[in-house]
């Protein structure tokens, strides 16, 4: 309650301001001490989710329900994003961006979710339960560039999990190109949060990113990462720093990316 009232008596800019001042930290360590523990269904307090409802672990996850998280990839998708648009979310973890993606592109569009973590899949599907949507595909799977069982490790929180040779999970993994083989709409838009291993998504891509075209929004976790990215487009697209809304190119140091095939650049 509280910070829904700051919230709305000082808005956006006033709790940004806040957010990067000196009283942010003993601030959230307070409300931290404060929360309950799991989950929590809660209404979005800013953003492009404002109002939204999301089931949020409010001691470790506040920046759901403040809105505030990747704001930089937030004010992509409400530029970019059309409706009737068929995103595959790769990456979705509890469905912050699925949301978000699946009201811009509307009842005429679909979302496919792709989630491989069980604890994250029931409440990526709590939270689109929560929202009423119904353009939503949750894919309980990994997307690399190969398809079966492979080992999974989770990172330091939910977010940074992902598929290691010495992880101690065991999950299912498909390729796009499969996916769409098998049924799946062909995407005009691929949001990639992978944790390093996007180029092996795009090599397990390259017939769909050949054939469609489709737009993506990619977020490379390091320098060598992004020069493999590089290397495993099998066609031409354009790159553009969200931190700069800049073209760049090749290699790409560690950032969010926004590429189109590059015949479709004026």
């Amino acid at each position: 309650r509280f910070a829904k009232g700051a919230r709305r008596a000082l808005g956006d800019s006033g709790t940004r301001r806040i957010a990067r001042s000196s009283i942010a930290r003993p601030l959230r360590r307070a409300l931290a001490s404060g929360a309950p523990e799991g989950p929590q269904p809660v209404e979005v307090l800013g953003g492009a989710l404002r109002g939204a409802r999301l089931y949020v672990d409010l001691a470790t996850e506040k920046y759901y329900w403040l809105g505030t998280h990747e704001p930089l990839v937030q004010a992509l998708l409400e530029r970019q994003m059309r409706a009737g648009d068929v995103v595959w979310d790769i990456g979705a973890h509890v469905g912050f961006f699925t949301v978000l993606m699946a009201r811009q592109a509307g009842p005429e569009g679909r979302v496919y979710a792709f989630e491989p973590v069980d604890r994250n899949a029931v409440r990526l599907e709590e939270n689109i339960d929560a929202n009423g949507l119904h353009n939503v595909v949750i894919c309980p799977a990994a997307v690399s560039d190969v398809s079966g069982f492979v080992a999974f490790a989770d990172g330091a929180t939910s977010l940074e999990g992902r598929i290691d040779q010495q992880g101690a999970m065991r999950v299912e993994c498909v390729t796009v190109d499969s996916a769409v083989a098998a049924g799946c709409t062909p995407p005009t838009l691929m949001k990639l949060d992978v944790e390093g291993a996007e180029a092996a998504v795009i090599r397990g891509a390259s017939l769909t990113i050949a054939t469609f075209r489709p737009r993506m929004l990619i977020e490379i976790h390091s320098p060598e990462a992004g020069a493999e990215v590089a290397a495993a487009m099998p066609v031409a697209y354009a790159f553009a720093d969200l931190s700069t809304r800049c073209a760049v190119e090749p290699p790409f140091p560690a950032g969010h990316y926004f590429a189109v095939p590059s015949e479709g650049v004026a």
